[in-house]
């Protein structure tokens, strides 16, 4: 095995994999532009058609394909997956986002840190490993993802249903190079408030939905984030409940909203909507999490007489994930990782979701978040990942995959 990872140490090229994740930042592939992620997709398409590697577009909306490319094993061996999304948030304030820029050993653009430096450098490992004329006994799978920074997950939701899956996936989120080995989840409520709208100059005869709304949200912050609170996970802290967006109103207040009328008064609201996320973490259910929402919302429908709540999962699972340090894709990882950056890196968790938590929560399939770049600058107006991180990244995910798929000598 030393002979063949050898021969992965001698091809690293730092220009070259440098070269091939500028080009991924200088290609737009955000949601707010017409053409997405199929530019990045079809460069990453002939990128790997070039070097000789089995490779297609997976389309999962129309125009808007992941990309899949594949090291075919000899047979009897574990498979691995290489997953990365290949949109962006759009660039936002950013000056020059898609310029490439390199100053002061950093290279600066839209995704140069979530995730562009991950898709390249993995794509680069599956280079190394074709051109060292190394055949793997397991398949190892690379899937570059759409629309995960749009929020949905579609490009990994239909990996899951339709394809190709693996015994073992690595998802290339910026972590700086450490291994994540559990993240929290994140689910979306909806929860609907119905009471009785009448003249405001008699509410007593009718029932204020935006009261026990308000009813809901003080219980959640006195009563569930506390207990919350002591839900300590080790590596992903205690899960956070988010009350992102209130709507209430009566129907006949509405055209204040639409600037149809000075007046937003007159009417007792009788329907308001509270919108909440909560992040849980792998100690956790989601059904747990919902049945804890429903029991607040319960107490507030039995002390309000009149009112009645519904309670509703929007039904997008983004789950928890954790792998165990045990697991041979983590000894894997973390020796690599010690043989090529000369320190060794604990297992952490993180506050942030990924894909693994679908490669995880609906396939079962063992996953870790590992890639170069910091998620403290993903999304902002000044994102960048040091070049030196590029080649280290690209080296360890080849020797990973040596070592999960094994080598057939």
């Amino acid at each position: 095995m030393n002979e063949f990872k050898n021969r992965i140490v001698e091809l690293v090229n730092e220009e070259e994999v440098l070269g091939i994740v500028k080009d991924l930042v200088r290609i737009p592939s955000h949601w707010a532009q017409q053409k997405r992620e199929k530019p990045i997709a079809e460069y990453l398409l002939k990128l790997f058609q070039d070097e000789g590697i089995d490779a297609y577009l997976q389309e999962v909306y129309k125009g808007r394909p992941n990309v899949v490319a594949i090291l075919h094993g000899t047979g009897n061996g574990k498979s691995l997956m290489f997953n990365g999304h290949i949109d962006t948030v759009p660039p936002f304030g950013m000056s020059d986002p898609f310029s490439g820029i390199i100053k002061d050993g950093k290279l600066y653009g839209r995704g140069a840190a979530d995730m562009k430096s991950g898709v390249g450098t993995m794509a680069y490992a599956l280079i190394l490993i074709k051109r060292a004329g190394i055949k793997l006994k397991g398949d190892l799978v690379y899937i570059g993802v759409i629309d995960e920074d749009a929020a949905s997950s579609e490009g990994t939701r239909y990996v899951v249903k339709h394809g190709p899956l693996t015994d073992y996936a690595i998802v290339g989120e910026p972590t700086s190079l450490q291994p994540v080995t559990a993240h929290k989840g994140i689910d979306y409520f909806e929860v609907t408030f119905i009471g009785k709208s009448v003249h405001s100059s008699v509410p007593e005869n009718g029932i204020n939905a935006n009261l026990a709304a308000a009813d809901f949200v003080s219980r959640i912050e006195n009563e569930l984030m506390p207990l919350y609170s002591e839900k300590i996970h080790p590596l992903c802290g205690a899960p956070t409940i988010n009350v992102g967006l209130i709507q209430g109103a009566a129907q006949a207040n509405m055209p204040f909203l639409l600037g149809k009328t000075p007046t937003f008064a007159g009417i007792i609201p009788d329907v308001c909507k509270v919108y909440i996320d909560v992040r849980w973490t792998p100690y956790q259910t989601i059904t747990e999490v919902e049945n804890d929402i429903k029991e607040i919302a319960k107490r507030v429908e039995s002390n309000r007489e009149g009112i009645k709540v519904e309670v509703n999962y929007i039904p997008m699972p983004r789950p928890a994930m954790e792998i165990s340090s045990d697991n041979p894709l983590v000894k894997s990882i973390q020796y690599n990782s010690k043989l090529v950056l000369k320190k060794e890196y604990p297992v952490k968790g993180e506050k942030y979701w990924g894909d693994s938590g679908l490669l995880y929560g609906l396939s079962k399939i063992p996953s870790i978040m590992y890639g170069p770049g910091n998620i403290s600058c993903a999304h902002s107006d000044v994102e960048w990942v040091k070049i030196t991180e590029l080649p280290k990244a690209s080296l360890i995910y080849a020797l990973t995959a040596m070592d999960i798929c094994s080598v057939a000598e």
